[in-house]
């Protein structure tokens, strides 16, 4: 029950994400040169440059979050080995007396 209430609260963020974009790239439409230390990129629509640097952020942001929970969840199967294998140990020593 839980997992389509998440993706509708997902598929719905994502609509107002796009059209919130939409509408900002409409209303920012003023061309600026972007220099970056010695690149300077051609003039495009405030809105483009913005928007563009969200994405990467929101990318990098995204690859990095990916990163910690592949190694969180690395960590935890390793305990859980570790775990299995003490308990083990324990009942073989109880049944040795």
């Amino acid at each position: 029950m839980l997992r389509w209430l998440r993706a509708a609260l997902t598929l719905i963020v994502l609509c107002l994400s796009v059209f919130l974009g939409a509408v900002f790239a409409t209303q920012n439409t003023v061309s600026v040169p972007l220099t970056l230390g010695a690149w300077s990129l051609a003039e495009r629509p405030a809105a483009v440059w913005l928007l563009s640097f969200l994405i990467v952020g929101v990318l990098i942001g995204s690859l990095m979050s990916s990163a910690l929970v592949i190694r969180q969840r690395a960590a935890g199967a390793s305990l859980k080995r570790e775990n299995a294998r003490l308990h083990k140990r324990l009942s073989k020593d109880v049944k040795d007396g």
